[in-house]
């Protein structure tokens, strides 16, 4: 079985209100990535993750997306969101699990096919999408203002990439990772790099540019573009 973990408990505090929510061409973000996993073949069940003061909506969601298993009370940060999660599908005995950031409206179903594939071709432990960055990348130092730094160096483009979701993994290897770094009290920006911290095997394939994280309103528009652009094909 292969169960997906959608967190979509932020607060958007930075955002100015629930980024997964906000709407885009009249649908709230998240339901735009459960669509795509409601669709998958290779997904059999998906656990949701929201804020406690929105299990409502999620049983609402669940109504519209048959393949929502369960809606589980998100944590403070992503990483315990993804945890519970983790711990719900687990009922489930999932041999593996896809961990999609729910305020990433653009997924595509063949890069589920492709992460699937490559999980089981490399033999890896967790496969994760990427994109190589198309600006120069520096490194910084200390702020000497808000928004201003002593450039240390240039990190060479070659050797580095954007890392996108959804990601997959072993499933027993995942939850493993996360008790230990909970237990470490280890707090990571996604969930592939505590599979590097506990060293595991982590792959990284290609990507899509279109693949962004709204973040900022200025994504939004972005993102409503980009949609517009795949739902004009037909998609």
């Amino acid at each position: 079985m292969r169960v997906a973990v959608i967190p979509a408990a932020g607060a958007g505090r930075r955002f100015g209100g629930k980024k997964q929510f906000f709407k885009i061409l009249g649908r709230p973000v998240v339901e735009f990535p459960l669509e795509v996993f409601n669709k998958s073949e290779l997904i059999d069940a998906v656990i949701l993750v929201l804020p406690r003061e929105d299990m409502a909506v999620g049983r609402e969601l669940q109504q519209k997306f048959p393949k929502i298993a369960a809606v589980v009370e998100g944590g403070s940060e992503r990483q315990s969101s993804v945890f519970k999660g983790l711990l719900k599908a687990s009922e489930l005995a999932p041999e593996e699990v896809v961990v999609h950031d729910g305020v990433r409206p653009i997924v595509e179903l063949s890069l589920i096919t492709e992460l699937t594939v490559a999980l089981s071709d490399y033999g890896a432990d967790g496969v994760i999408p990427g994109v190589k960055p198309k600006e120069t990348v520096k490194e910084v130092g200390a702020p000497l203002e808000p928004g201003d730094f002593l450039v240390k160096k240039t990190l060479n483009r070659d050797k580095l990439i954007l890392v996108q979701t959804p990601q997959i993994f072993k499933f027993e290897i995942l939850l493993e990772c996360h008790r230990r770094a909970e237990k470490d009290e280890i707090t990571a920006t996604d969930d592939s790099a505590l599979l590097e911290r506990y060293g595991y095997t982590v792959v990284s394939i290609a990507g899509d540019y279109r693949n962004i994280k709204i973040t900022t309103p200025e994504d939004v528009k972005i993102a409503e573009a980009f949609l517009k652009d795949i739902y004009s094909q037909g998609v």
